[in-house]
């Protein structure tokens, strides 16, 4: 803002200025006001609306509308010139009409909001990191999979990128095998986390894997993002679509915003992110002498790359009014979170409590079947269950009992070969014992002498909530219920005294039936040897 004393002055230099001289006065008045030409006309009083002139040909309007309204007959748009022509013949329009252009009248549609191609922008804003991010995954322009190494995947550089249809003209690895990018960006900063994975398209499962390992702690102190954001933007893809993501978002208290179909405009930040990384760094990777690199490698160079480049681009948000790198910004701006809403840790393994869930029944025979497979529970039968399972498809089930809640484990069915003994097998470890063989160990708590690595938080931070596992099957519903499995196996009466101190060491232990067996195994033990 300019002073009192400071605009009199430009209005005395500019009607002093020599006739001729007045546009050098108000460079110069700008230059070393620090402010814009049209800013001294304005402080010197000299600016004002300029006189609009109405339009020559006023009709022009009229005849837009009428071949507008005539093209937008067709399931999508006629062409503007050939419905100018079919008016014209069809006697809706006078023959004078021919004379206007049809860059004219594509204008006057544009203008009077009668054209289809309106392009609705967004200016997205939030107030601190990780506030509000946008993720999104995509195919890669110029890398595809020559080959699987086992652990590892061969990549080699393409020349012709896709086009918007998918992988048209370009090859696809073994078993269908594409090289997929999942990006993170942040709304606030414009800070960009991205990683590759190799898989025959998009799925939860890696979109999720991603999610959290933009969200957990880095080992390298260069990657600054960290923490779950409040609210998660994505398209209406995978992640979207998958009720076992949606349920980890829930239970991680992530809030997914999603918009509707092929609104592109509302994920531009994480778009222009995408188109970015294949301008410079896919395009770079053509600078080597090998045009084969492998998938291990493109990651470490792409996690290089994204440090530089957000240690040098500006952020979105000013800090203290100035500008400062990505980086700088993210760290600075988030110990800056309001004290009612710090930034949250991520818990430890969250995508390890990522399942897919059905409704199920147990049959009578403790049978039930899950995903082409059959699956024994071996003491419940006839009852409706809501059945889980890793997302990645292997391992056990986990029943939960629809009407009490209860849990057990279903392993998969193996049916004995005839003539085997009908009575109980025995276990994995009994066999242990019974082998008695004899492992050397090692004292793991011996003092090393060597300091910790502790990678502190740049901001502020609270403690990881607990995450509830929904495959966690050894935990008692309630204390009631932790109470009966004590006494079948301490039978005796409890002072209240004694009966008091059990309680609270069950409720320590999180009312798990492992804890509870072992302190009834105790006192039984106690009352024996009394």
């Amino acid at each position: 803002m300019l002073s009192a004393d400071a605009r009199s002055v430009i209005a005395a230099a500019l009607s002093e200025a020599a006739h001729g001289e007045r546009t050098a006065t108000a460079r110069r008045l700008a230059e070393t006001y620090g402010v814009s030409v049209a800013t001294i006309y304005r402080a010197a009083g000299r600016s004002g609306s300029k006189r609009k002139r109405g339009p020559r040909k006023p009709e022009y309007r009229e005849w837009t509308r009428i071949a507008v309204a005539l093209a937008r007959r067709a399931p999508k748009s006629a062409p503007l010139d050939l419905a100018l022509e079919a008016a014209i013949r069809g006697g809706d329009l006078p023959p004078e009409a021919a004379s206007m252009p049809v860059a004219t009248a594509r204008r006057l549609a544009r203008e009077m909001g009668l054209s289809d191609r309106r392009r609705r922008t967004y200016r997205l804003n939030a107030d601190y990191p990780m506030q509000a991010v946008q993720i999104d995954g995509s195919s890669s322009e110029h890398l595809v999979v020559a080959g699987d190494l086992g652990g590892d995947y061969l990549l080699k550089l393409h020349r012709r990128p896709y086009s918007a249809s998918g992988y048209k003209n370009k090859p696809v690895g073994a078993d269908r095998l594409r090289v997929l990018v999942y990006g993170m960006w942040d709304m606030c900063t414009g800070y960009v986390l991205s990683d590759y994975v190799v898989a025959k398209g998009e799925n939860a499962f890696d979109a999720m894997e991603f999610f959290c390992k933009a969200c957990g702690d880095k080992d390298d102190p260069r990657v600054v993002m960290r923490g779950i954001p409040d609210d998660l933007w994505s398209d209406q893809g995978a992640l979207f679509k998958h009720k076992a993501a949606r349920d980890l978002l829930e239970r991680l208290g992530v809030n997914l915003v999603v918009g509707e179909p092929y609104a592109k405009e509302r994920m531009g930040g994480v778009e222009r992110a995408h188109r970015t990384r294949w301008s410079r760094f896919e395009r770079a990777l053509f600078l080597r002498r090998s045009d084969t690199i492998l998938l291990s490698e493109v990651r470490a160079r792409l996690r290089e790359f994204e440090i530089r480049e957000n240690a040098r681009r500006p952020s979105r948000a000013k800090v203290s009014g100035r500008e400062a790198s990505r980086s700088a910004a993210w760290a600075a701006l988030t110990a800056a979170r309001p004290k009612y809403n710090p930034l949250r840790r991520l818990p430890p393994n969250p995508i390890e409590t990522l399942a897919r869930e059905a409704r199920r029944k147990v049959d009578v025979n403790g049978i039930v079947r899950w995903r082409g497979d059959e699956y024994e529970c071996d003491d419940w039968h006839d009852r409706w269950v809501i059945t889980r399972q890793a997302l990645d498809g292997g391992g056990d089930l986990v029943l939960e009992d629809e009407a009490s809640g209860e849990r057990r484990v279903a392993r998969r069915y193996a049916p004995r070969r005839y003539g085997e003994i009908r009575a109980s097998l025995t276990t994995p470890l009994e066999k242990l014992l019974r082998e008695n063989i004899g492992l050397a160990g090692a004292d793991i708590y011996a003092p090393s002498g060597e300091a910790p690595k502790v990678l502190p938080m740049p901001a502020r931070t609270v403690a990881a909530t607990p995450l509830d596992d929904p495959l966690d099957a050894g935990a008692c519903r309630n204390l009631d219920e932790a109470m009966r499995l004590f006494f079948e196996i301490y039978p005796h009466p409890l002072s209240p005294a004694n009966r008091a101190l059990v309680i609270k060491r069950i409720e320590q232990a999180g009312l798990r039936r492992d804890a509870v067996t072992d302190v009834a195994l105790r006192l039984a033990a106690l009352v024996r040897e009394a």
